[in-house]
Parts: C-alpha cells; structure tokens; sequence
C-alpha cells in the first residue's frame, strides 16, 4: 500500500470525497492500494514524509523545497493552472477597506495561510519589508489558518484586516484566478491591495524511500490521469489544477534563495495570536 497526503485543514467534505476518489483513480493507474493521509498543516505533512508516514504528496513549493534539503522527496510533476505552473502572491482586503496602499497595514490584524505557504505567509512578508511594512513589528495580529479558503473567509467576515494568498495572473498582467474564487460571494467582497511574484508552481512528490521503479510509475499515471477526460475533473475540484507537467527546476532556485535571505533577515518570525474563535467557527474551516 501506498499512502498519499495532502494539507486537508479547512476541507470541505465533498473536498475530501473529490481527494478519496482521485487518490482511488491514480491507485487503478498505478496498479497500487492507496491511502490517504490528511494533514493538519503544510508542516504536519512534510513532517509525516520525514517520518515515513507518507510516499507521495500534494505540496506547496516551500515545503518541497524544505524536504529535498533534507534529501527526503523528489519531485514527480508539477501542478498547471490557468495555463501556467507559477502563481502569484496576493494582499486582499474587504472591499470597503481603509486600506488602500501596503504602507496603511501598518498596525492592522493579518491571516496567514501556513509557515510554509509560499504565496501565504514568506513571499508576501519579503514583498512588504522590500516597500517598506517590516512584518516582524508592523501588525497588530497575526493568525495562521491553515488554509487559503479559511484565510478569504477570515477577511470576508472581518476577523482579519487584511490576508495572504495565492493569485494567477495573465501575461497581460491581469488577475485570472484567486482562492476567493472559490468562496462564494467572496470575489464581491474582497478586493486586490497589492500582489507579488511570480512563484513556482505546487508540486507532486515522492519519498525518497521509494525505489525508482515506484516513483517512475506514480509518475506516469500522474501525467495519465491529468489527460483522461474521465478522471480531468477530479484533479480540477479536488486541487484546482488543469493538468500535471513533467517537473522542471524553473523558479526554485530564486524560490530557495529569498527564503534563505528572508529566514536570515527575521521576516518569517511571526508570534501567533491566540483566537478563541478558531478552533470551533465553521466558516473559517471552510
């Protein structure tokens, strides 16, 4: 048996149904039994590859990069969506927002996604130090939440000033794609204070405890399964990806090194604050 994780914090359960019935397609692909390992944080599951606990995972680009560090994963394929296998970082606030430019975060309640969220927490903090905000001082709260969707909800219903997240943009600039495009009545509610990047895309890897054998053949069913028109929709509602790409190291050395820079400079150093409302408040789970 194979077991296959994803940051499942804030999933719906008709997500979790979409993730069961892709993991149980890509398992007939690769001729293998697979489970499923539903993590409770990026770090959660990048912690379970350490441990063994998982052979193969869903990732954002930050935590992948951690893992091959430690030489613990290799990459399989990256994640498409909307064309492309890089996003963007946005800064979103509530539509009728005070807050127009990065300057007026200063003392405002911010949501993070996840310490290891590229497009949720580390990029954003580096853009906002680069025009001025120093994120180690500069707001009243910080929360993590552990997800994109429950980081626009946040914003939407004003328990936070303002949050981090991901965002596609067009070559011409525009935004095509945002996490607030999948809550409902977000997109009316929020709009774009600043954005950043562009940033490698997610990615599909393995353990390096798999043998080669093993990881070339989740590899093949992964790209098969991007382009069966039986199983495409399920990689769309249960990732929100196009397709799957074979993996090219494009944009992850730039990726490695302004995480370094920024772990050197003390911009990822944040102190949660406490919320009494997080634990049982179903809109912020999603």
């Amino acid at each position: 048996m194979l077991v296959f994780g994803y940051a499942a914090e804030g999933a719906s359960t008709a997500l979790r149904e979409r993730v069961a019935q892709f993991s149980a397609a890509l398992g007939e692909l690769a001729h293998a039994e697979l489970a499923v390992y539903e993590a409770a944080s990026y770090e959660d599951l990048a912690q379970a590859m350490v441990r063994g606990e998982v052979d193969f995972a869903w990732l954002p680009p930050l935590a992948f990069v951690a893992l091959e560090r430690r030489g613990a994963a290799i990459p399989l394929v990256s994640a498409q969506r909307g064309g492309d296998t890089a996003f963007h970082s946005a800064i979103i606030v509530a539509k009728g927002s005070a807050l127009h430019e990065p300057a007026d975060l200063a003392g405002a309640r911010a949501a993070w996604v996840d310490r290891y969220s590229a497009s949720g927490y580390v990029v954003p903090r580096v853009g906002l130090a680069a025009l001025g905000v120093d994120p180690r001082s500069a707001f009243a709260e910080q929360r993590f939440l552990n997800s994109h969707e429950a980081v626009v909800r946040a914003v939407v219903a004003g328990r936070a000033d303002f949050g981090a997240t991901y965002a596609g943009v067009s070559a011409a600039g525009e935004l095509t794609r945002g996490a607030w495009m999948d809550v409902k009545g977000a997109a009316e509610a929020i709009r774009v204070l600043v954005r950043f990047g562009a940033i490698p895309g997610d990615v599909v890897a393995a353990s390096a405890r798999l043998t080669a054998e093993k990881r070339d053949e989740l590899t093949r069913s992964l790209l098969a399964i991007s382009q069966d028109p039986r199983h495409h929709v399920l990689l769309a509602e249960a990732f929100g990806a196009d397709e799957f790409r074979p993996w090219v190291s494009a944009g992850y050395d730039a990726l490695r090194r302004l995480a370094e820079e920024a772990s050197k400079r003390g911009l990822l150093e944040a102190d949660e604050d406490d919320d009494p409302d997080d634990e049982d408040d179903d809109s912020l789970q999603g």
